[in-house]
């Protein structure tokens, strides 16, 4: 109200002023007129002369006091009408002077003879009227000389206000504004411009001009401007957006009232706006650094509650509330402690916060809390609740354990003798099983070394009746008699190849354990060690009516020994065969993989059970089944191919589903990388 006021009587006194420095400049320019001016000096001259003034020195000074000569006689004479229409008239010689002066439409004529004076044509009325008119336009225009001079220092004077005005609006970053309701027109001082950025307008702006550099959401606090003269309070205080001339918005807070207006003067509203938007950008900032704070104080994992000196709530954080079961609409600010902790029974006891101090908590939900309060400069505390529920269920634990620990320590005192008792026995039963061992592999390798030196002595006489059964078999030196004979020779060779195998078998099983075994590794086509050995694996295959398959292309060649390698088929085909049924399908393939050559061999057989596998590759070690009761078999085949498989760096896998059929596979390094 005050700045409005201010701003009222400012416009008001400066509305005067300038009306009345028009008036005076008009009066001026009346008397300033040649004509006006040259009569006021040649009536001065003539009466100074004739009066006893004098013709020279300033003109003003000439003229009064030819006035002030005039003044001093007139009272003294009498004067009356000459009552002619002669402008001149004669006198006696010599002393006749006349002289004719005009003002407007009417000529006087002074005239001096022996010291008297005449009127002549139409102001024969009265000489004082003219002398007074003269004297007056005389003050007159010594009045209007010294108005001038007061013109020229109100005008400074008013000038120099209005800038001190402007100094100091613009220095406050605020301007002033008059609507003019009855012309609806917006007076705005040059503040306001400089403000916005603009130019001074030279013309009063209209409600639609501001509207244009108003932003489009604060409208309406221009109409609420507008609607002031129908409010009852006559009044109106807002804030809105104005575009400045770099194309920016700034924030202005507007206010100020409705003026009534005299009778020649209508209504007007009048009021002063501010800059504030560096006020607003301050305000948008701590609103951020609030919402900020507010957010790291709700991802804390502590309660945090803030209380002014009143114990009015101030902040908290939603952790508060989660501890202390409080509804979120009762943490207002303000709120009481001693009302947001009522069902907490833990009010009376909560650390004042006078001093710093921690204290712990048991609340009702079974929740454990240590507060730690401390004051603030202004007479609060503030206070951060740790939930320690799972620390003390530890201590309550840890308690428990060593009451346990204790307990066992006794337990494990108590048994130490019979543990040390028992490692006495353990270590003797492991002097005796190492014993044993030794012992054991003595006696292997004794059992290895007597096999591997009895292959010549074991294999030469099987050799002689295969060789002699064959003979007679084949009847090579005639027919042996009788048809029993040549089924007997027939038993007897087949008996004894098979003999040989396994004795081969065994031969080569213990060579390898004992370490006699080498390998003659070379680079080995894989395809054609598979069709040797279906080759020899045919009949068998025939006779049991199983197709075998070779999907081996051309693969690289594996570095391997040969007849290790051809004997590790002839195994894994060997024992397809057998366990397959007429019908049935035996398939050999390879595929490359980390480095390695894989070879398989997969049949449609019976396949094995799950829990047989782990028997099999184990030296003399079988598959018991209704179906290899019918087969003959030492169970030395799988172990001999694996411990080939593995001499050469691979290894053998055999995978089975009972019912479908057995893949085993075994890995060959490839030439390549030898």
């Amino acid at each position: 109200m005050f700045w409005a006021k201010v701003g009222h009587n400012y416009i008001v006194r400066h509305k005067r002023v300038a009306a009345a420095l028009r008036g005076i400049d008009k009066l001026l320019c009346d008397l300033n007129h040649p004509k006006m001016i040259r009569h006021m000096l040649d009536l001065g001259e003539f009466l100074a002369e004739r009066l006893g003034g004098s013709r020279n020195g300033p003109e003003d000074e000439r003229v009064m006091n030819g006035l002030v000569a005039l003044r001093n006689i007139m009272p003294r004479k009498n004067l009356s009408d000459a009552g002619s229409a002669e402008i001149m008239v004669r006198a006696s010689e010599p002393s006749v002077w006349a002289q004719r002066l005009t003002f407007g439409v009417s000529t006087l004529a002074l005239i001096a003879a022996n010291g008297a004076l005449w009127w002549q044509d139409g102001f024969s009325r009265s000489l004082l009227f003219a002398a007074l008119a003269s004297a007056t336009s005389l003050g007159l225009g010594f009045a209007l000389i010294r108005a001038n001079e007061r013109k020229a220092e109100a005008l400074a004077q008013v000038t120099e206000n209005q800038q001190r005005f402007d100094m100091a609006f613009a220095g406050a970053r605020c301007g002033i504004w008059d609507w003019d309701i009855s012309e609806n027109r917006i007076y705005w001082s040059k503040a306001m411009f400089d403000m916005l950025g603009h130019r001074q307008a030279a013309k009063r702006l209209t409600p639609s001009e501001i509207k244009a550099i108003t932003h489009p959401d604060d409208l309406g606090a221009i109409d609420d401007i507008m609607s002031a003269p129908d409010k009852a309070s006559r009044s109106y205080d807002t804030s809105f957006r104005l575009r400045h001339d770099d194309g920016s918005w700034i924030w202005v807070h507007a206010k100020g009232q409705v003026w009534s207006g005299s009778r020649n003067v209508g209504d007007r509203v009048i009021g002063i706006t501010i800059d504030i938007t560096e006020q607003r950008n301050a305000e948008a900032s701590a609103q951020i650094a609030t919402d900020r704070l507010r957010d790291a104080i709700d991802s804390i994992g502590e309660a945090f509650v803030l209380f002014d000196a009143q114990d009015g709530l101030l902040a908290c954080n939603n952790k508060f509330l989660e501890f202390f079961e409080i509804e979120e609409a009762a943490a207002t600010q303000g709120a009481t402690r001693t009302s947001l902790l009522a069902d907490s029974d833990i009010e009376g006891t909560w650390p004042s916060g006078v001093t710093e101090s921690v204290a712990e908590f048991h609340l009702p939900n079974g929740r454990w809390l240590q507060i730690s309060a401390r004051p603030t400069a202004d007479g609060g505390h503030v206070s951060v609740c740790t939930d320690i529920t799972a620390i003390k269920e530890q201590e309550e634990a840890l308690t428990t354990n060593q009451h346990a620990l204790q307990a066992t320590v006794v337990d494990l005192e108590t048994s130490k003798s019979k543990l040390q008792d028992q490692a006495r026995q353990l270590v003797e039963l492991a002097e005796k099983y190492a014993s044993e061992k030794t012992r054991a592999e003595a006696a292997n390798r004794s059992k290895s070394e007597f096999l591997a030196n009895m292959s010549h002595e074991l294999r030469t006489p099987l050799n002689a009746i295969i060789g002699f059964s064959e003979i007679m078999e084949t009847k090579l030196f005639g027919p042996l008699g009788a048809p029993k004979y040549e089924e007997y020779a027939s038993d007897i060779k087949s008996s004894g190849e098979h003999l040989l195998d396994v004795i081969n078998d065994i031969l080569d099983m213990s060579k390898i354990e004992a370490g006699h075994m080498t390998l003659e590794r070379e680079p080995l086509n894989v395809s054609e060690a598979v069709q040797e050995a279906f080759r020899l694996i045919a009949g068998r295959a025939d006779v049991a009516g199983v197709k075998l398959i070779n999907k081996i292309e051309t693969p690289p060649p594996a570095f391997a020994d040969k007849r290790a390698i051809k004997q590790v088929l002839l195994n894994l085909l060997s024992n397809a065969v057998k366990f397959t049924e007429s019908g049935d399908t035996i398939t050999v393939s390879a595929n490359l993989g980390d480095g390695m050559l894989r070879i398989s061999v997969r049949d449609t057989g019976i396949g094995i059970p799950a829990d047989h596998l782990s028997k099999l590759g184990k030296p003399f070690e079988q598959v018991e089944s209704q179906h290899s009761k019918k087969h003959k078999g030492t169970g030395l085949g799988l172990a001999l191919s694996r411990s080939f498989v593995e001499m050469h760096g691979g290894v053998l896998v055999i995978e089975s589903e009972e019912g479908v059929g057995t893949t085993v596979s075994f890995t060959l390094p490839l030439a390549a990388q030898h």
